[in-house]
Formats: C-alpha cells, sequence, structure tokens
C-alpha cells in the first residue's frame, strides 16, 4: 500500500494499523460523528433508508467472509437472514422465554448452524455446484419456515413488540443507532479477521484450496467456519429486522433478496471490507431510484406503461424498474470494473496521493 509522503513505519505495530495518519483519523472521526447525528436532520424516509444499509451491511459483510474472501458461494443469505429473525420471534414474542435483547446470541448461532449444515457438502464439491446446494436451500428453508406454523406462524407471520431498555421504548432514532454500531462492529470484525491466521486460511482456500491443503491448512474445517461466521452475521441482520421492522414473514426472505445480496458484493467489490459498505449503499441508492422515479418514468412514456396503446405487462414498467436497473449496473460492472468499487476507490486515493511528487 502506498502512503502520503512523510509516513513511515518504525513499528510493526505501525506497519499493521489500519488508520495511520491525522487526516485518515480526522475523516473517520468526522464520519463517525455525522452518523451518529444523522437522526436530527435527516427525513424519517431517509432514516428508513439508511437503518435498512446498516442491516444490509452486517448481512454483506457476513456474505463477503464466505464469497469474497473463501471463494463459496451462497445464494441462502437472505434464507439465513430469515432463520435469526424469525428465531427472535420465537424466543421473545411468539413463546415469550426471553427479552429481544438475550435473543441475540440464539440468533446468530441458529443461522450460523443451519448455514453450516448446508455448507457440509463444499468438501466434495465446489464452485457452481456450491451454489446450486444453497440456491436449494433457500426454498427449503423458506419452506420449512411456512409449513412449521405452531413454531413460525406460517403464514399468519410473527409480530415483534419494538426493544426497550427499561421504560425507554426504542423508536426509529435509538434502533438506526443500534444498527449503525452493529455495522461498524461487523465491519471492524471482518477487518480484523482478515489479518488473522483464520483469514489467511479462508484467502488461501479461495485462491486455491490444493495448494492450501498442502501447506497444512485443513480445507474442510476452514470452510465449515466460514459457512458458520458468514452465517452468523446474516442471523445478526434478521435479529436487528426483527427489531426494527417489528414482523418476522416469509415474504421478506425471498431469492430475489439473496441475488440482491450477492450483487452488493459484486459491485462493491469481492474480497475487501470496504467492497460491501459501498456495495450496499449503491445497490440500495438504485433501488430507491427505482421505487422512487419507476412511476414518474412510467407516467412520462406511456407507450411502455402501457397507457395511450401501449401493450401493458404486469402494470408497466414502474413495479419491474429496480430489477432492471440492477441487471444493467451488474452487466456493466462485471464488464468494466471486475474488481467493484472499491477497487475503483483504491485507484483514486493512489492518484491523490502520487499527485504531486508525495513520494
Amino acid at each position: 500500500m502506498r502512503w502520503p509522503s512523510g509516513t513511515f513505519s518504525y513499528r510493526y505495530a505501525q506497519d499493521m494499523a489500519i488508520v495511520r495518519t491525522n487526516t485518515q483519523w480526522g475523516l473517520l472521526i468526522g464520519f463517525l460523528l455525522l452518523m451518529i447525528l444523522a437522526p436530527f436532520f435527516l427525513s424519517e424516509y431517509l432514516l428508513v433508508v439508511i437503518t435498512t444499509m446498516c442491516i444490509f451491511i452486517v448481512v454483506c459483510q457476513g456474505l463477503q467472509v464466505l464469497v469474497g474472501y473463501t471463494g463459496q458461494f451462497s445464494m441462502m443469505q437472505s434464507a439465513i437472514m430469515g432463520v435469526g429473525c424469525f428465531t427472535t420471534g420465537i424466543l421473545c414474542a411468539k413463546f415469550q422465554i426471553m427479552p429481544y435483547w438475550a435473543t441475540l446470541p440464539f440468533a446468530g448461532i441458529a443461522a450460523g448452524l443451519v448455514g453450516t449444515f448446508f455448507g457440509l457438502p463444499s468438501f466434495k464439491v465446489k464452485g457452481f455446484y456450491v451454489a446450486l446446494i444453497t440456491i436449494c436451500a433457500q426454498f427449503l428453508i423458506m419452506w420449512v419456515i411456512l409449513h412449521t406454523q405452531p413454531l413460525t406462524g406460517g403464514v399468519t407471520s410473527i409480530m415483534i413488540a419494538p426493544p426497550q431498555i427499561g421504560d425507554l421504548v426504542f423508536g426509529s432514532t435509538e434502533i438506526y443507532w443500534l444498527c449503525f454500531f452493529m455495522a461498524v462492529l461487523a465491519t471492524f470484525f471482518v477487518k480484523n479477521l482478515t489479518r488473522t491466521r483464520t483469514g489467511r486460511a479462508f484467502i488461501a482456500i479461495r485462491d486455491n484450496d490444493i495448494a492450501a491443503e498442502v501447506m497444512g491448512i485443513s480445507v474442510y474445517r476452514y470452510k465449515l467456519l466460514a459457512f458458520f461466521l458468514g452465517n452468523f452475521l446474516a442471523g445478526i441482520g434478521g435479529w436487528l429486522w426483527a427489531g426494527f421492522y417489528g414482523i418476522a414473514c416469509v415474504d421478506t426472505y425471498t431469492m430475489d433478496e439473496s441475488i440482491w445480496f450477492l450483487c452488493m458484493i459484486v459491485v462493491g467489490g469481492l474480497g475487501s471490507v470496504l467492497g460491501p459498505i459501498l456495495g450496499v449503499v449503491f445497490v440500495q441508492a438504485v433501488r430507491e431510484f427505482g421505487v422512487v422515479f419507476g412511476p414518474i418514468i412510467a407516467d412520462a412514456v406511456p407507450a411502455i406503461s402501457g397507457g395511450a396503446g401501449g401493450i401493458t405487462v404486469g402494470g408497466g414498467i414502474a413495479p419491474g424498474l429496480p430489477m432492471l436497473l440492477l441487471g444493467v449496473i451488474v452487466v456493466t460492472f462485471l464488464v468494466l470494473e471486475p474488481r467493484g468499487l472499491s477497487h475503483r476507490w483504491g485507484i483514486i486515493k493512489r492518484a491523490y496521493r502520487l499527485w504531486p511528487y508525495s513520494r
């Protein structure tokens, strides 16, 4: 990594530090303060959008561990998130066994164990075949949740009361702070995980699992560990979703959402901690753009919306505009910037540091 002029490493701790310069510290602290104060100057709509982004960052950081760092394709992240949400709903609302806060480890562990179970075949198959297994897992998990009505509520869902501490009931502002804190914590965890022996083993398996095994790495054990950790974070995302939206519903955790999650880390950049953050923000912004401007575009162009003699197909272009934009964006990134937004951001930073003559 190229550091700005005048920045040197005199100790190993300095060389391994994530934040090095005063400018970086200032920007980081300023960003955190801005995000903490966001509820005081943002509208309710934008606050909901950003809170949802924070939840998705937690989920996508888990998917990044599995896909970006270990090379195990997963198409079941939405269903695993649903496991965490329904575990929370069952424990704190359905049977009222424990308060919302105490369900946090159970939501993560349940999601991690379910994900690990479907990761068992990864020792025998890889690549496209792992993706097929996780696609089957997506539908199987949702089928089980839907048909165990005495436990999960089935189609009727589970209503979850807002979290509270004493007399303080968490509203939209407090839930936002909780989700933002968990997003920062998940990012910090994944960043440090990649710098450990376990993280280096993940990367070795991703690059060449045969060479990793020759070097003494237990490929199967680390693959299962990656499945557990990646899906554990998805379960935490489900726990946050339950607290924010107050409902555990099977209609939320569809195959479409799993595809969205995968697109987020592809657009953001595989193998980068910054990738899920940039990918979630970018893709969610596109989704919101489609939702807000879809009807406007449909009204402005009657021929494609079914009006003025046009052909009506499923209500016109408005419902399908987010998916249309998603397809165009993913194809564009795969062709023009396959390494994602994080790689492009790294190029911009290096160009800034090299101008003029930073070395």
